[in-house]
């Protein structure tokens, strides 16, 4: 009985030092040091630069350029072993040099331009030099569409998906596409004036080669088309296009990240702690993901600055930054160095951490937790300086008349003054941290990321749409878990270990509730039952990682083992809890004896492994079929779980039990049925 005890002496030992509102995980005069040195206005000049590129991944000129930039900026603050890798990559380089789609009959007119906005071309158009007629094809998409239309060596206006408007259109004979969103969409009736991201496709369509594909906004598109509707005489339109699929770089399909580093006081520990934004989006992406690019570049220069000048001991680990084209560098780099995610411990990814909240008031700057098979303290400290940093950025009344007082305030500037809405919440993927996380790499990972967000990929999302304040606030948010992961040590592990535990705590209490209450109100109080003991046993199976990963920050064995010990006891105090419950609900003194069905029985028999490493992974993960019902980060997860140790029905149990911790109107319901499919795609797919 001497875990418990340990665990609140761990907890009492911060809170009785603190005489304002401190991050219990960290010493006062280091956070001050971090968040007054972090500067959200400095952040917003990478942006601005940023901004003034169309950056996709297809070998863009202009992403060549931001990653030099980045090259650059990361010498220039003292950063060091500095690369620009150029990686091999499987999209065609494309790049447009003008597009100009004019109205020359009956009056001239200019409809969308490149020097306007590169977004009035789609990504991939091929070069035009046609003088034709316009003919509305509404959607674009179905043969109704074109019932009773001539459509070849005419221009298709058309509001459906641009590659089947494409296709339907080019096989007709058309020479391209001009396109606006659909009217009908949700997202249409509030931003009547955004010009969308397209790309088409750079190969056949259905064995179609398409052509070019002007864009237009829901505005623009709608006058168009009831202009067409009312014209007594054609309405000739004039295209040309100068694009191709090259670059400077060549026309092999390349992509390209940049990389530095902080070097730590041990700099063989392989335990980099590593810092990720991507570089490559649509011309402004201001937003996605200038911001996270340039609040890792902002959090690299500060540290480093604060390191050099003494005011921060160096810590431990190599911090490390990486500047990508999104997911797929991150990767090709494992694939290309298949050792290299051994040196790697923790990854903090930013993608969307400058959001203006005051322009949507759903805006929510949301940190994903790490999945549960990667389970991980970096939770902690996350939710720790999230925590710390909401409250000192927000205010309550009581807050006021307390007499003690809270931590200072982030403030840019030039930037807003507005409340700090940031929260953590269940891992998603969709962007850079997905790849740290997942089979084979198993690297703990968060990432930072807005939403719902409306602007994403569209002219919207311009430096008009970023609050420096914002941007600050989760740079030093950044920083801090950075530093903290870093510098972890032996004497820091009590500190460290009392947010493990005490939140570890507190999610078990969730799962111990959510257990209850399915007791409580389903009909079929066995299943309820069932399902609410491997919820406990879940809980705790995971608490056991993150307990563990304590160890690799320094905790002795015998503190570990204290700690599991008490996990331990807590999973028999929630069983038996569980137990209780359902004898006082049902009525019944026996339990119910739990039965597996025939597909339970073949998992329990399956004992996978993985068969490949980063390199067999690059190319295979493609051939993994999905399962249709199973949510793809369930299926993700259902991969993660792969270790050698467990069978197919444990892994079936944790990812259906994490599944059911978040609801499914989260995840979905996971089935055995589901997840013996999954892994007999992946065994099919090598």
């Amino acid at each position: 009985m001497r875990t418990f005890p340990l665990a609140v002496s761990l907890v009492a030992t911060v809170a009785t030092r603190a005489s304002t509102q401190q991050l219990p995980i960290l010493e006062p005069d280091r956070v001050r040091h971090i968040t007054q040195e972090v500067s959200g206005d400095a952040a917003y000049e990478h942006i601005r630069f940023m901004t003034q590129f169309h950056r996709p991944r297809a070998g863009a000129d202009g992403l060549w350029r931001v990653a030099e930039y980045y090259e650059q900026k990361a010498r220039e603050y003292g950063l060091t072993d500095v690369r620009l890798i150029r990686q091999a990559s499987t999209t065609r380089p494309w790049n447009a040099r003008s597009a100009e789609l004019w109205i020359v009959e009956p009056a001239p007119e200019r409809l969308a331009s490149y020097v306007q906005s590169q977004l009035h071309l789609a990504d991939n158009s091929r070069a035009a030099n046609v003088t034709a007629e316009l003919i509305d094809a509404g959607a674009g998409v179905a043969e109704s569409d074109y019932a009773g239309k001539d459509v070849a060596g005419k221009i298709v206006l058309a509001h459906g998906a641009v590659n089947t408007v494409m296709r339907e259109a080019v096989r007709r004979g058309a020479h391209g596409v001009v396109w606006y969103p659909d009217p009908w969409a949700e997202r249409s009736f509030g931003y009547p004036e955004q010009l969308r991201w397209t790309t088409i496709s750079s190969g056949p369509i259905d064995g179609v080669e398409p052509t070019f594909a002007f864009v237009l906004s829901l505005r623009q598109g709608t006058v168009l088309r009831n202009r067409l509707a009312q014209a007594r005489q054609p309405i000739r339109v004039r295209a040309t296009v100068d694009a191709g699929f090259t670059s400077g770089q060549g026309a092999d399909p390349w992509q390209v990240m940049v990389e530095a580093f902080i070097r730590g006081s041990e700099p063989d520990l392989p335990q980099d702690v590593i810092l990720t934004g991507h570089l490559q989006e649509e011309e402004f992406s201001a937003n996605d993901d200038a911001s996270g690019s340039a609040s890792t570049l902002e959090v690299a220069r500060s540290l480093n600055q604060l390191i050099t000048d003494g005011r921060l001991p160096r810590p431990r680990r190599n911090l490390r930054f990486w500047w990508v084209t999104e997911i797929s560098s991150q990767r090709q780099y494992f694939a290309d160095n298949p050792e290299a995610h051994r040196r790697l411990w923790v990854n903090v990814n930013q993608d969307m951490v400058g959001a203006d909240q005051s322009q949507d008031v759903l805006r929510t700057q949301n940190v994903t937790r790490v999945p549960a098979t990667r389970f991980h303290f970096l939770n902690d400290v996350a939710e720790a300086v999230i925590e710390y940093l909401v409250a000192a950025n927000n205010d309550e009344l009581a807050v006021g008349q307390s007499g003690v007082g809270r931590a200072a305030p982030y403030y840019s500037r030039l930037g807003s003054r507005h409340r700090y809405n940031a929260k953590t919440i269940f891992f998603h993927n969709n962007t850079d941290h997905m790849t740290f996380n997942e089979a084979p790499i198993g690297v703990p990972a968060i990432t930072f990321t807005n939403w719902p967000d409306n602007y994403i990929h569209s002219t919207d999302d311009d430096l008009w749409n970023i609050d420096r304040t914002q941007l600050g606030r989760n740079a030093a948010a950044v920083a801090l878990i950075a530093y903290v992961m870093a510098s972890a040590d032996t004497a820091a592990v009590p500190r460290l270990a009392a947010e493990t535990v005490g939140r570890g705590a507190e999610r078990m209490s969730r799962n111990l509730r959510l257990g209850l209450s399915w007791i409580s109100a389903d009909g079929d109080k066995a299943a309820a039952y069932h399902r609410a003991t491997a919820q406990v046993r879940y809980a705790a199976e995971r608490e056991r990682l993150a307990a563990g990963s304590l160890a690799s920050a320094g905790a002795p064995a015998t503190l570990v083992t204290v700690l599991l010990d008490a996990i331990a006891q807590r999973e028999a105090v929630a069983l038996r809890e569980i137990e209780s419950h359902y004898r006082a609900i049902s009525g019944g003194s026996r339990l119910p004896v739990a039965q597996r069905s025939e597909v339970e029985t073949r998992l329990a028999a399956l004992r996978p492994v993985l068969a490949g490493g980063p390199k067999e992974f690059l190319t295979g993960r493609g051939r993994v079929e999905g399962v249709s019902g199973l949510h793809g980060l369930m299926a993700f997860e259902t991969l993660n779980a792969v270790n050698g140790q467990r069978t197919g029905l444990d892994i079936y149990r944790f990812v259906a039990a994490e599944a059911r911790e978040a609801g499914e109107y989260y995840y979905g319901r996971v089935t055995p049925e589901a997840v013996l499919q999954y892994l007999e795609n992946a065994a099919q797919a090598g």
